[in-house]
């Protein structure tokens, strides 16, 4: 049977475009399917991309306020919305563009319109009014996530005109992160619900430009699943940097520029309400698949509880020639995995060896003032899981003379364990808090997706002075030869 493409993707975001650019170089005619009228998803377009752009300001701004430090006389006279956003607008229009010549270049075919799947092998794009189908040998199912809405709560899906009048109008707008990208008014009082990277982030950034920030928080710390020492890290740089937090608290209501919500003492179970000034909510509490489209269900494509595509250890999923990536699939919801991916997928559909993601080991990153990072496992995740002689070695980033002349602080902490098979002692975990954490990212991940014995790995050599160097001591220490610590 003669297919129009080896391959269709719906979908153009981190894993659908990353498959285009794969299949497209092993020579597979291949197209991708996108709804919007750009491609690059949520990533480029209103996630990744745009809140980093928005964050290189805030650190901008924290090292103009810092220059006095170093007899600098610097003043901030005013931060303008409306140019910054423009900046930022600006960035995300290359990128987007940069990958749309990318694909061209690729001779990739670049479909707009509401793509779904009818049959196997067969696939419908409706654009308007008009309505096409097109035939692949393999479909491959990218369609993201979106915003998780706050039960009672709904979200104010807008242009940034209508939410800048609902903010005039004392409304107390609900935003996702989607919308609180587009603000371009410079807010005076943002309430953030939420304890994940998106309320981190976005934390950081509005707090860097003098913005009142309050975020209410269902448990008592930000990150709760991570490493405690890095959340506490985390939390108590926010609180620093003048962030407040309200803990075991839940929203009640926004309207009147006020939101009221209720707090539950964890000593007595006592409930008292509060209210504080608000020009809008984020809802930050987490994403859902984006697999409710009637045709999922039509097409029997086998969905899990929580609605997330299931799939083999190589993205096949319930139906034959039809795959599934991305935040469709659950695991981190991240770019980088879906890129990851996006290899497995696009090499099992050409027929080559690959290797299947191994998610315990993708690099969960926050970026602020501070990062954050966490792979692998917490000592408490390892012992639970039955490892061997489980340690933890917690080293404080200060002695680092960049951290030190930065002013800033950090903490590393790896987790390693005796592996059962050679003996030897391996590195399970590597949790970091501290500035330019996120570029140690990718070699702290080399560590443990490589089992690496701790020995060997304290052995690495990072230059100095550098803040990689906080990597290499930790690993010293933990190897019980620390040279620049105690």
């Amino acid at each position: 049977m003669a297919f129009d493409y080896d391959v269709i993707i719906i979908g153009s975001g981190p894993g659908g475009y990353a498959t285009a650019l794969r299949t497209s170089d092993l020579g597979l005619k291949t197209a991708v399917i996108e709804m919007k009228d750009v491609v690059g998803g949520t990533c480029l377009n209103r996630g990744c991309i745009p809140t980093k752009a928005y964050l290189t300001a805030a650190h901008t701004l924290h090292d103009a306020h810092r220059a006095n430090n170093w007899g600098i006389d610097i003043s901030v006279n005013s931060v303008d919305m409306s140019a910054l956003k423009q900046a930022k607008d600006k960035t995300v229009s290359g990128v987007v563009k940069g990958l749309s010549q990318l694909m061209k270049a690729r001779k990739i075919d670049i479909i707009h319109g509401q793509g779904s799947l009818i049959a196997p092998h067969r696939v419908s794009v409706c654009d308007g009014e008009d309505s096409r189908e097109f035939s692949a040998n393999h479909v491959v199912l990218a369609t993201g996530s979106y915003a998780t809405e706050l039960e009672g709560f709904e979200f104010l899906h807008a242009d940034a005109q209508t939410v800048r009048e609902a903010i005039a109008d004392k409304k107390v707008p609900i935003l996702s992160s989607d919308e609180a990208l587009d603000i371009d008014i410079m807010p005076e009082n943002v309430v953030i619900v939420g304890s994940g990277t998106i309320a981190v982030e976005f934390a950081n950034f509005w707090n860097s430009l003098g913005v009142n920030v309050t975020i209410l928080l269902r448990k008592d710390t930000v990150l709760s699943r991570w490493d405690s020492h890095i959340s506490s890290v985390v939390m108590r740089t926010l609180k620093r940097q003048g962030i407040n937090f309200e803990f075991h608290s839940k929203i009640l209501s926004a309207e009147s520029g006020d939101v009221t919500f209720s707090v539950t003492s964890e000593k007595d179970g006592a409930v008292v309400q509060k209210t504080i000034p608000a020009d809008f909510v984020l809802c930050a509490i987490g994403r859902s698949p984006r697999t409710d489209f009637d045709w999922y269900k039509n097409a029997g494509i086998k969905l899990d509880a929580h609605g997330f595509v299931v799939t083999d250890d190589y993205g096949r999923t319930s139906l034959d020639n039809v795959w599934a990536l991305g935040d469709i699939t659950g695991g981190h919801l991240l770019a980088h995995e879906a890129f990851e991916q996006a290899l497995t997928v696009s090499e099992s559909i050409a027929g080559i060896p690959t290797r299947i993601v191994d998610t315990h080991t993708i690099p969960e990153v926050v970026f602020g003032i501070i990062d954050a990072v966490s792979i692998g496992y917490t000592k408490n995740q390892a012992e639970a899981l039955d490892y061997i002689e489980v340690e933890e070695t917690v080293v404080p980033q200060l002695s680092n003379p960049r951290v030190a002349m930065m002013g800033s602080n950090g903490t590393t902490v790896i987790v390693s364990a005796v592996d059962p098979h050679t003996n030897t002692r391996i590195v399970i975990g590597i949790h970091m808090a501290g500035p330019s954490a996120s570029e140690l990212a990718g070699a702290a991940r080399e560590i443990i997706q490589n089992r690496i014995p701790l020995h060997d790995a304290a052995n690495a050599l990072f230059a100095h002075p550098t803040i990689s160097e906080t990597l290499g001591e930790s690993l010293l220490k933990a190897d019980g030869r620390p040279l620049n610590l105690r």
